[in-house]
């Protein structure tokens, strides 16, 4: 009998903890729109009472927050009463970053993050729309836009990031980013940044479109790395004129950064469209080596090339060139001399309109100019220094938006710190 009440006493005890502890997997919403659930007026105050692996929904409506997240969580916008606007804005005048992450499994979907009402006056005050830092999780079907600073004086200091994951070089992120839009933003659309940081980016919509400079559609550096397939990367231009290539816009940066596989992706209106660089490199990073480029689609490159070359054994092959300013593809070893520029291949590429369909710089480089199809273009093949003279250089296509004095140099960009608790 007493070893029945003490069983008894236990499972009392058991029950009366579960109840006292949110259930994993549980779901809150923001606003009115599931009334049996449990509601708040904020996503902030959901998220803070929303259990380890939980859900919060939230209702149709414009959310001015600026969000922490350090559980695992999935928020995610709902339909109702025929919308599906969960439209999170940067509170008037704030700054920095409007959606900041740390923690794994944290997934984000049916939202849509705008910077416009931000503050920022100053370089490196953001804004930011969507940051994760040493964690982990999913990006679907979220639209980022506006991510770029309010104040109009300071166009030029490549000052927010649409979607940012980022480690400290020890710890990893691994984030999957996919079925977004990304536009409106002065420095990347996507930046993957630090040794352990690794992506998935798959079917995004990437555009600049900004007053002043739109430096990146993706850009994978410092040890960032991923597989990039399927996304649309268009219009990414900078107020530049040749030969400031350091300063062009480019659709897909991969700098100091190895494994990069890249496919299917369509590139258009870029000053660049895929740059591989080993410039600012350190032992920790490594240089731009071994990246991989297969059947991509790059047009309307003004200015520069359509693929820039600065690495070892990067393979760039089965890819569409069309109407490109200068060099399908540039090799050299100018962003690193005697250590990078060897061992590259371009092979099975079709080019329509361009100067030459490649330009190996220096001659005696070890890289591979294998078989590929050419249309429209004034040469083959050039070797050697011939840009000084300008000749091959911004081949039928005049600077964009004039031309400018700064020069962006490819270092680590100016962001947000991560947030602490």
């Amino acid at each position: 009998m007493l070893r029945k009440m003490q069983n008894l006493l236990m499972l009392t005890a058991v029950l009366a903890m579960l109840c006292a502890k949110p259930l994993a997997a549980s779901s809150v919403v923001v606003g009115t729109c599931e009334p049996a659930l449990a509601h708040f007026s904020t996503i902030q105050a959901a998220i803070n009472a929303s259990a380890l692996g939980g859900t919060v929904l939230v209702c149709p409506g414009t959310y001015p927050e600026q969000l922490q997240i350090y559980h695992p969580l999935t928020v995610k916008g709902v339909s109702y009463n025929g919308q599906n606007l969960a439209l999170i804005t940067m509170p008037p005048g704030a700054t920095g970053i409007q959606v900041y992450v740390q923690a794994t499994n944290v997934n984000l979907s049916d939202l849509t993050i705008d910077g416009s009402n931000n503050g920022a006056t100053v370089c490196g005050q953001g804004p930011t729309g969507i940051y994760y830092w040493l964690s982990s999780g999913t990006i679907s079907h979220v639209a980022v836009r506006n991510e770029f600073p309010a104040g109009g004086s300071i166009t030029d200091c490549l000052s927010g990031d649409g979607i940012f994951v980022g480690t400290d070089n020890v710890g990893e992120s691994n984030v999957t980013i996919e079925y977004s839009s990304i536009h409106g933003f002065q420095a990347n659309g996507i930046e993957v940044n630090g040794r352990g940081a690794s992506t998935t980016i798959k079917y995004n919509s990437i555009g600049g479109n900004v007053p002043g400079p739109s430096g990146n559609g993706i850009a994978l550096w410092f040890g960032g790395t991923g597989t990039v397939t399927d996304n649309s990367i268009i219009n990414i231009v900078e107020p530049i004129a040749f030969p400031n290539i350091g300063a062009a816009g480019f659709g897909i940066i991969v700098q100091c950064s190895q494994g990069v596989t890249a496919s299917g992706n369509t590139i258009g209106d870029t000053q660049v469209g895929v740059f591989i660089s080993s410039g600012g490199c350190s032992s920790s990073t490594g240089n731009g080596d071994a990246n991989t480029f297969l059947r991509n689609t790059v047009s309307q490159t003004h200015i520069f090339d359509a693929f820039y070359v600065c690495g070892n054994y990067n393979l760039v092959q089965s890819n569409t060139i069309n109407s490109t300013s200068e060099a399908a593809i540039r090799i050299d070893d100018s962003c690193n001399p005697g250590v990078s520029g060897f061992n590259n291949t371009f092979s099975s590429n079709t080019t329509d309109e361009a100067c030459t369909v490649s330009l190996v710089d220096p001659a005696s480089g070890s890289n591979t100019i294998g078989s590929n199809t050419s249309y429209n273009v004034s040469f083959t093949q050039l070797t050697g220094t011939v840009l000084p003279s300008g000749f091959c250089s911004a081949f039928g296509a005049p600077a964009v938006r004039g031309p400018a004095t700064r020069a962006q140099p490819l270092t680590l960009t100016q962001r947000p710190s991560p947030v602490t608790r």
